[in-house]
């Protein structure tokens, strides 16, 4: 199948980006020099440039001329959303889901017992007394999302940071519906302690026991109000 002009422009330009050729801060050319150079029209011009700004490689603001960028951990993860969304439509997909989320935070705690330092463990502990001290549903889950954060942020790797957030907003129904099978506050903050407990021993076993723990009886708390 023949490609779309707006395809080869959007092409010829990511090559560019890739090669060295323009560089981030750098300016792309005019549009109407885009249109000349590929006898392409206005339209086909502006999606090709659409297309490479929700790849993260440009920045755009109305009036002003677009620029590269470099894309984000967060940016990658946030164009996936809307596939990811249809995906968790169904039941298998979810479960998948959170398989795929148990396998990156049971790890992440593992590498956090072994990585840790003062500071983490201070910013962790700051993290699960917010947690602690959440007073309604809607901060709870904040809060929750801001401990879980903490410990993949001991990473240091901004792949791991945006993959978690994404994570969190696409199972941000899990961690309300959960509440529905009358599971408190308190059980919750209870593993989040043990997990906190067992990073701040620099217990690397125990963190990802721990996690592991926490995790499945999200999920089977989760599936139990679905099911009711």
């Amino acid at each position: 199948m023949a490609r779309k002009k707006y395809q080869e422009i959007a092409e010829h330009l990511e090559l560019l980006v890739l090669s060295g050729k323009l560089k981030p801060g750098d300016r792309l050319p005019a549009e109407r020099q885009i249109m000349e150079e590929f006898d392409a029209g206005r339209s086909s011009v502006r999606e090709a440039l659409f297309a490479l700004q929700r790849q993260g490689l440009l920045t755009s603001r109305p009036g002003a001329v677009p620029r590269v960028s470099v894309p984000t951990a967060d940016g990658i993860f946030a164009e996936l959303s809307g596939s990811v969304r249809h995906y968790l439509n169904r039941p298998e997909g979810l479960r998948e889901m959170q398989d795929a989320r148990a396998l990156l935070e049971i790890g992440l705690a593992r590498q956090a017992a072994l990585r840790a330092n003062d500071q983490d463990i201070t910013n962790l502990a700051k993290a699960l007394e917010a947690n602690r001290s959440a007073n309604d549903l809607e901060k709870f889950v904040e809060t929750d999302v801001a401990f879980h954060l903490a410990i993949t942020k001991i990473s240091k790797n901004p792949i791991f940071e945006g993959l978690n957030t994404a994570l969190a907003s696409w199972l941000r129904d899990q961690r309300v519906k959960s509440s529905d099978t009358g599971t408190t506050f308190e059980e919750i903050v209870g593993h989040h302690n043990a997990i906190y407990e067992a990073i701040k021993a620099r217990d690397p076993e125990a963190a990802a026991s721990a996690m592991d723990t926490h995790l499945q009886d999200v999920a089977e708390r989760y599936w139990q109000a679905v099911l009711q």
